[in-house]
């Protein structure tokens, strides 16, 4: 049996993208300008259906679209990250047994439940519900993936190496959030059983973006091809085909759920199948948009529905999100922040939440450690995006990283001086948390660490030096906060703005100046 160059060619692109992307998400280097691979992985990280419908990015989309129209699913199989690890799991579980790889079977496919998620999700990016959307966003659970779960793994291992074998590591500070990490071990194990049982099952029946480039692929150029003349009905091809679409009794491949894996053209004793024009398929083949002969009135009524569901939109962001998102109790604090800081970028912390799949790319990559998965800081609305967490680290003053990875545009790309003239936030003294005032010390820490000189120390009646902090030049770095002795809890802290540069976006009220150092 002659291996198919195909095959050979999409394992190998696809191992390649799979490698970039987890090498990315890992945190292999913070700057993506460094090296020409980790420029390579942030541009792939641009390529992936959800993240470019959430920016709205018409030329990617189109380039999708297009690929798709030619090729069928061939983003399925190459270009999505958490499609190629099924196929790695599914690779294992042949190495596992003799039976396992012609395990699968001709199902129907679960249309219902495919059309269900796929309006589902549009509905919820109409909505501008990103954290929901981040639930069923392909390239953002393979991110919380690498990112939440298994890159602190490898950072305990490094660690453990590191107190061994001393210098020869470096050592890594592990931050976990244990509600992301949950959710994507969750994630893991849901699409890991899936594809050791099922090959692309989870693909096929509850993947929005595999539904939506499915339906395209009906129309697409080039497809799977059964030559009736060559065909035997030994169901060899039916019981290799991961996607579970091809029905070797009546000779038909369902484009809809083909991966373009090129596996049953391997698989295929007599040569029967083939990758071919459809114009070359039609005088040989049954390839059909539906092999059981069924009309898919399914299909149509479902999405008939949509279009009624989405005029109902606003109404159901505003009951859902101002409604029930508002009596979710928040995580206890020290001290209550009217508002947690979002990056510079995020522009307004709607904007945020409407944008994010929580992905967790700008995470990883954050320099200063000062991004972080949000439990309940912004509520259940903003589940798992990035917040800063001041404890952790704090924005440095130079650093445009997370707008320059973000491939959603939930955080737009800033160059450095529009940066520093972005006001996430401001810093809010409590003198009576101050060494100064309980140690009776001289300290002067915050003001010495600001680079936007917002901080200055003014003596006091009782011959101490206490920060006074000037709001028209505070920015909300968080550096004040980060570097401030004060134990268990800071005596400086940023109170964030839930419209970045607004005058009345801090909600007290009050209002805060802007203006910039001169």
């Amino acid at each position: 049996m002659k291996t198919n160059i195909l095959r050979i060619l999409r394992i190998s692109a696809a191992a390649a993208c799979f490698a970039l992307l987890a090498v990315l998400f890992a945190d292999w280097g913070r700057d993506a300008a460094v090296d020409p691979l980790r420029g390579t992985a942030a541009v792939l990280a641009r390529w992936q259906v959800i993240p470019a419908v959430m920016a709205v990015s018409v030329g990617t989309l189109a380039v999708l679209l297009v690929l798709t129209l030619l090729f069928g699913r061939i983003y399925c199989s190459v270009l999505c990250p958490l499609g190629v690890l099924q196929d790695g799991v599914n690779a294992a579980a042949k190495l596992s047994s003799k039976g396992a790889a012609a395990r699968f079977s001709y199902r129907k496919p679960r249309r219902w439940m495919r059309y269900g998620v796929l309006a589902l999700t549009a509905l919820l990016i109409a909505a501008g519900m990103g954290a929901a959307v981040a639930l069923v966003d392909p390239y953002g659970i393979f991110g919380r993936i690498i990112y939440d779960g298994l890159r602190p793994i490898a950072q305990g291992c490094n660690n453990f190496l590191a107190a061994v074998a001393g210098d020869s590591f470096a050592r890594e500070p592990i931050t976990v959030s244990w509600v992301s990490a949950a959710i994507a071990f969750v994630m893991l194990a849901v699409t890991g059983v899936s594809a050791w049982r099922g090959g692309r099952a989870y693909c096929n029946s509850f993947c929005p973006v595999g539904t939506l480039l499915g339906e395209v692929s009906r129309a697409a150029l080039f497809k799977i091809s059964l030559d009736t003349d060559r065909c035997v009905a030994c169901g060899l091809c039916e019981r290799k085909c991961k996607g579970s679409c091809i029905d070797s009794a009546s000779h038909a491949v369902d484009p809809a759920r083909c991966v373009v894996c090129f596996d049953c053209i391997d698989a295929c004793p007599h040569g029967a199948i083939s990758y071919v024009p459809v114009w070359k398929a039609a005088a040989k083949s049954a390839v059909a948009a539906a092999p059981d002969g069924s009309v898919d009135e399914s299909r149509r009524r479902f999405l008939a529905t949509v279009a009624v569901a989405a005029a109902s939109l606003p109404a159901v962001k505003a009951q859902t999100v101002q409604g029930s998102f508002a009596t979710v109790a928040r995580i206890k604090e020290p001290f209550a922040r009217k508002h947690p800081a979002a990056p510079a970028g995020a522009v307004s912390l709607d904007r945020l939440h409407a944008k994010c799949t929580s992905c967790h790319l700008c995470v990883s990559k954050c320099p200063g450690h000062v991004l972080q998965p949000a439990v309940m800081e912004y509520g259940l609305e903003g589940v798992m995006h990035p917040v800063m967490r001041f404890d952790k680290g704090y924005c440095l003053y130079e650093c445009t990283l997370c707008g320059e990875v973000c491939p959603t545009g939930a955080i737009l790309p800033l160059d450095a001086e529009r940066k520093k003239e972005t006001f996430i936030g401001h810093a809010v003294f409590r003198k009576q948390l101050c060494v100064v005032h309980t140690d009776d010390v001289e300290c002067g820490n915050c003001a010495d660490h600001c680079p936007a000189e917002a901080i200055r120390m003014v003596p006091s009646p009782d011959g101490r030096s206490y920060p006074e902090v000037e709001r028209a030049l505070c920015i909300g770095c968080g550096r004040c906060e980060y570097v401030c002795p004060a134990s268990p809890i800071s005596a400086i802290h940023v109170e964030g703005y839930a419209v970045h540069n607004d005058l009345a976006s801090c909600g007290d009220g009050e209002g805060h100046g802007r203006g910039r150092r001169e």
